[in-house]
């Protein structure tokens, strides 16, 4: 078994500091939110500390689109505050995070035969009005983005649309815009905002569970926190308490107060990933503008290869979000109605599911009417939950927290994140030239633009590695840009635990590769276990546990199976699931 000493010495020393340490606030998770809350309390001078039971970015965080965007399908919902919100902070993010955060235009085709675009109720019948109606529609979001937009939308003629999205259907096609919008690596931005609130001074420890906390009278003084990979328990004494924890938010309300405040309603999103030529999309995402549940959907691509999604219907386990048959059927059958190809599942890459933290606050029939604003609520107990909201919105969602921390602190509120650049952003056009002269000596051009968007100037580091072991220049899978140098530089500075932390999260070897990593999980396992400590005992059961989640997953180890019902189960007993 794995002792103590076996981790890496980042999440070590962390966890000492933990320990012995009395804080301001103790934020309890570390998806984008629990992170975002860390950043900004830490830049504002608090004393800070930050726990989550699984690998950060583990939830939410990591199953979504990929988009930075200011949510177009809430504009026919009338929620305009959530869309100017939404709006601002993308325009922010694009300036704090460059190549992180990057402007994409979306193709929106609107057709004769949509009854309800963009999950319109009331429009106007097909033609002329209904163009109009829709261009209004776009004109607005412009406007609500102000001085922070991108470009103004803009008609596509049909040469531009034959370039942009060349196999879309153009039978009863009425009009096509372009608009813009922005995506991101959803957890490599959660990984840069931890960065920053590392360097301000923040203590972040993954794989920290809280089971309890202490109490002096009706306050809380202190959470008991568990060490999942150790199995030890210690106190973290704090002022104020965070609850970040999204979908599990009523379970940490449940053990801070005996009864939660606040209604989850976790929705469940599905995306399928597929080759970027079978859906024709390089240079722009495509809006599939109406669904049979009256929403739409975004194909987007993303780092040579395209994600499709997503779904919106009912939660199951909430630590174990799975797609179904019918999730695959309902994207790939609504791709199909508006592109000139037909996917079938021998297309699809990978499937990932995730649930949204929806706040239930009236009676809305389902998720898919509820809105993506967040819930700030602060208990004499010195809880505060912030629940609900979206990645877009996580920076603001956390100024919000932080000023309500420091005003029951008795302390002057300021705002410092706004114009606050994400570690590995300042100065990053001045260090490109060296970093691509350093990457054109290992051969590895190919990988630059993953590792700037991942690690901005931080990528020269990765190079380093690769630099002072040839053998890590190589492509954790041939054909993608992941390098075993950033194993190494997993384990050494973004404590990365297990296997799935380096090849699910910190890059997107499994979801990215048709064969999910497992020709190179051995070797991946190896470094591994050569920067945390593994015995051989360890590496073994590292690579079985891998190995299932990708079935678990997929329920195959190349592709998605043909069914997802009990394919994990029929696949698990044949020979090549050993362990070598």
């Amino acid at each position: 078994m794995r002792a103590a000493s076996g981790f890496g010495v980042g999440r070590s020393a962390h966890c000492e500091r933990l320990r012995g340490g009395i804080y301001d606030v103790l934020v309890i998770g570390g998806g984008i939110t629990g992170a975002g809350v860390a950043l900004d309390a830490a830049v504002r001078g608090l004393r800070v500390a930050l726990v989550e039971r699984r690998d950060f970015a583990s939830g939410t965080s990591r199953w979504s689109t990929k988009l930075v965007h200011g949510g177009i399908r809430y504009l026919p919902q009338l929620d305009i505050g959530l869309v100017r919100e939404a709006l601002v902070e993308r325009g922010l993010l694009l300036r704090n995070a460059p190549r992180l955060v990057e402007p994409l235009l979306f193709v929106l085709p609107i057709y004769q035969y949509n009854r309800h675009p963009l999950g319109l109720q009331r429009v106007p019948p097909a033609g002329p009005l209904l163009v109009a109606y829709l261009e209004l529609g776009l004109f607005a979001y412009d406007l609500l983005a102000w001085g922070l937009n991108i470009e103004p939308h803009r008609r596509l003629n049909q040469g531009m649309l034959r370039e942009l999205a060349p196999l879309l259907r153009t039978d009863g096609l009425l009009a096509a815009y372009g608009y813009f919008d922005a995506r991101t690596d959803d957890a490599r931005l959660v990984m840069n905002v931890l960065e920053t609130a590392r360097q301000y001074g923040a203590v972040l420890c993954n794989y920290c569970e809280v089971v309890g906390f202490e109490r002096s009278g009706n306050r809380l003084r202190a959470a008991q926190v568990r060490d999942v990979l150790t199995g030890d328990e210690f106190v973290v004494q704090a002022k104020l308490f965070v609850n970040a924890t999204g979908i599990w938010g009523e379970e940490l309300e449940r053990k801070a107060l005996g009864a939660p405040t606040v209604h989850i309603a976790p929705s469940k999103g599905v995306h399928l990933v597929l080759p970027q030529e079978r859906v024709g999309v390089e240079h722009a995402a495509l809006v599939i503008p109406e669904t049979s549940d009256g929403r739409l959907l975004f194909v987007v691509p993303h780092d040579g290869l395209a994600i499709l999604g997503t779904t919106d219907t009912g939660a199951g386990p909430l630590d174990d979000p799975l797609a179904s048959d019918a999730d695959v059927d309902f994207l790939l059958e609504h791709a199909n109605r508006y592109l000139e190809v037909h996917l079938t599942r021998a297309d699809v890459i990978s499937v990932y599911a995730g649930y949204r933290p929806l706040i239930r606050r009236g009676l809305a029939e389902t998720t898919a009417r509820l809105s993506r604003s967040h819930e700030l609520i602060e208990h004499e107990s010195g809880l505060v939950s912030i629940l609900g909201g979206k990645l877009t919105t996580y920076r603001r969602m956390a100024e919000e927290t932080v000023d309500r921390i420091q005003r029951r602190l008795g302390q002057p509120v300021r705002h410092p994140t706004r114009h606050l650049m994400l570690a590995g952003r300042e100065g990053l056009e001045t260090a490109l030239p060296a970093i691509l002269a350093t990457a054109q000596e290992l051969g590895v051009e190919r990988s630059v633009p993953w590792l700037l968007q991942a690690y901005g100037t931080r990528a020269q580091a990765v190079l380093e590695l690769a630099r002072e072991e040839p053998q890590l220049a190589r492509p954790i899978v041939p054909g993608l840009p992941y390098l075993f140098a950033e194993v190494i530089h997993a384990c050494r500075n973004e404590m990365a635990q297990r296997l799935e932390d380096v090849l699910e999260r910190r890059t997107w070897v499994l979801f990215a590769d048709r064969g999910h990593g497992l020709a190179s999980v051995a070797e991946v396992a190896q470094l591994m276990a050569r920067e945390l400590g593994w015995d051989e005992e360890d590496r073994a059961a590292e690579i079985t546990a891998y190995r299932e989640r990708v079935l678990h997953l997929c329920g195959s180890e190349v592709g998605i199976a043909t069914q997802l019902s009990g394919a994990a189960e029929e696949v698990s007993g044949k020979e090549g699931l050993e362990v070598h």
